[in-house]
């Protein structure tokens, strides 16, 4: 089946306006040095970083369809790779490439696969505080790895464990201000507007300085593929490299989404289609045995203000990456090592948003913490096992808060429609001998004994009917109905009437299959809340 590419002739016609052309050099300019350092955090040389980045873009134009989005290297997903690739290649003794090439192909099929199940919904894994305490423990590593080339000297920041065992010098003070330069020029850019391509500026100002120390080099940088090779492909590799790749897709596939949402403008993204290019992406870098892709949020946002108007402006971008090394690959080889470890620290330092951790910290102490024990489990476990644990900790919480939700009696307040939480408000009135019982949950196994007991304590000496407001609930599982039905017999027991409100159908099908309906009776479950206390009032002549 052919895929549509959603190009109009009047697009073809547009993608050489202005600016296009301004929006894919400029990004070009950022990408060239965010390929190069991206692709040493995953293993591979600048020059075949450079060449795989164009992989994305070309991919993500037939594919994709927001007009700004910028696929390509990232730093995060690039890590995340490494930290994989490692210790398989090593156990299993096969080429890192080959590992890498493989990760990124079962990252590939993983999406291709979601895509074909409409599993879009893999972006809503990750919440928000697992993401910024994500991020955060991601900055950190990233800043690990890269201090061998700022300081000077061997340091093992692969984990901290290797930090501890570090035999500590004196930095060099050369890789260190050429760092420090870079990382300086590149916020000095973004402050001033984020349309500059502050890295690039950063490298140009320590390529500068650095002609007058004696510092390591990129050396030759000239345009080639990686090296392509599946001789290690086994199951046993797969098998070992599933779980990686499935992090690394729900991740990647996280960024592109989150990206996509930030820059759509008034129109909703198609989380379906951005899947399949992105799937396409993986598979295409993965073949061309390059490493995962992501989308890059800085670049995307340097497009958007470039004011794009079609996806197509990458042609432009892929222009500037062959042009760089066939037209300047004298200056590109003096860039220093360390200028580059000052883009990676320089990325790692957006990564992380003390904006963020203080509304965490304001709304709830919970999110705060699992943001934090996701940093923390990031750094000390590593990328994978602190995905995992932040997200089980997120469950676990979300699962705390509805299985102790909060309920409350309803009531009437004067001048106020409806009936509300008697708590909630000074001197609410109730109907005598009626208790209007609201659950501020979906009732399931975890929760159903907390609301009987909960109903139960709601109840006055001269209670004649509870009236349940069921709204909450969109369906319910065998433990809530056996509940339901224990509540209605303790409270019959009682000489009490139990009575339901807002019954909706999706509940009232398990209900009646189950045969608590008919022991409550349909007659005793209304519509509405005024329909039930109407009924109420002229059942016990109020």
């Amino acid at each position: 089946m052919a895929v549509d590419t959603g190009v109009s002739s009047d697009t073809r016609k547009s993608i050489f306006a202005t600016r296009n052309v301004v929006a894919g050099i400029s990004v070009g300019a950022y990408l060239i040095p965010q390929a190069m350092a991206y692709g040493s955090l995953a293993g591979v040389s600048p020059s075949a970083s450079l060449t795989v980045s164009i992989v994305p873009l070309a991919v993500y134009m037939i594919l994709g369809r927001n007009p700004y989005m910028s696929l390509g290297p990232e730093s995060t997903v690039a890590l995340m790779a490494a930290a994989a690739v490692g210790p398989v290649a090593a156990a299993n003794n096969i080429p890192w490439s080959s590992a890498l090439a493989i990760t990124t192909t079962l990252v590939g099929a993983i999406l291709a696969i979601g895509w074909l199940l409409r599993a879009s919904f893999l972006a809503d894994l990750l919440s928000n505080p697992i993401l910024i305490g994500y991020l955060t423990g991601v900055a950190v590593l990233m800043i690990m790895s890269q201090l061998s080339k700022i300081l000077g000297y061997e340091v093992d920041g692969d984990s901290v464990g290797g930090l501890l065992a570090t035999d500590w010098q004196v930095p060099n003070w050369q890789t260190l201000s050429i760092a420090t330069v870079v990382v300086a020029v590149a916020f000095a850019c973004r402050w001033i507007s984020p349309r500059i391509p502050g890295p690039l500026f950063g490298l140009i100002a320590a390529t500068i300085v650095g002609l007058f120390m004696d510092v390591p080099e990129v050396g030759e940088v000239y345009l080639s593929m990686p090296e392509i090779g599946l001789s290690g492909l086994s199951l046993e590799v797969v098998g070992a490299l599933i779980l990686p790749a499935l992090s690394i897709a729900v991740v990647s596939f996280t960024d592109v989404m989150v990206t996509s949402r930030a820059f759509a403008g008034n129109a909703q993204p198609d989380a379906r289609v951005e899947m399949r290019a992105l799937a396409g992406t993986q598979v295409a870098s993965g073949l061309a045995g390059g490493f995962p892709m992501s989308a890059s949020s800085s670049r995307t946002a340097l497009a958007y203000s470039s004011g794009s108007t079609t996806r197509f402006y990458s042609i432009f971008v892929i222009a500037v990456i062959l042009a760089g090394p066939l037209l300047i690959p004298g200056v590109i080889a003096r860039v220093p090592q360390a200028a580059l470890a000052g883009v990676i620290v320089y990325a790692a330092l957006t990564l992380i948003n003390p904006a963020e951790w203080l509304a965490l910290a304001r709304f709830r102490i919970a999110e705060v913490s699992i943001a934090a024990a996701c940093a923390v489990s990031v750094v000390v476990f590593g990328i994978l096992p602190g995905v995992v644990i932040a997200i089980a900790l997120s469950i676990a919480e979300f699962m705390a808060r509805l299985s102790r939700p909060h309920d409350g009696v309803l009531g009437f307040v004067d001048n106020m429609a409806g009936m509300h939480d008697i708590d909630d408000y000074e001197d609410p009135t109730t109907i005598p001998g009626l208790v209007v019982f609201r659950y501020d949950a979906p009732l399931f196994f975890m929760n159903a004994y907390d609301f009987f007991y909960k109903v139960n304590a709601s109840v006055e000496p001269d209670t004649k009917v509870v009236l349940l407001n069921m709204e909450a609930n969109v369906e319910l599982d065998t433990t809530a109905l056996n509940v339901l039905a224990e509540l209605h017999d303790a409270l019959d027991a009682r000489g009490i009437e139990l009575w339901l409100a807002r019954v909706k159908n999706d509940v009232l099908i398990p209900m009646t299959d189950h045969g608590v309906a008919h022991l409550i009776g349909e007659e005793n479950m209304y519509p509405t809340l005024p329909t039930a206390v109407e009924a109420y009032r002229r059942r016990y002549a109020l």
